[in-house]
């Protein structure tokens, strides 16, 4: 099952994020600590497309991300 909502970009940290409501997760059956995969659409303009691109680690120039702390999620 696929769930489709609209979330808007929140700075967390030192990062952007999203918040995925708790029903949405709760009805699919993840728990805390879970991977999920998020697919982000493609946008209008090229350079949101590379901001996307940028903050999602995909484009393939970047060094692979590694956590600074391994317990955390």
């Amino acid at each position: 099952m696929v769930e489709v909502f609209e979330a808007r970009l929140r700075k967390i940290g030192n990062s952007l994020g999203i918040l995925v409501p708790a029903h949405i997760l709760e009805g699919l059956g993840f728990h805390k600590g879970d991977v999920i995969q998020v697919a982000i659409p493609p946008s209008e303009t090229l350079k949101r497309n590379e901001l996307l691109l940028e903050l999602t680690g995909i484009d393939k120039k970047k060094r692979t991300f590694k956590r600074e702390k391994e317990d955390r999620y």
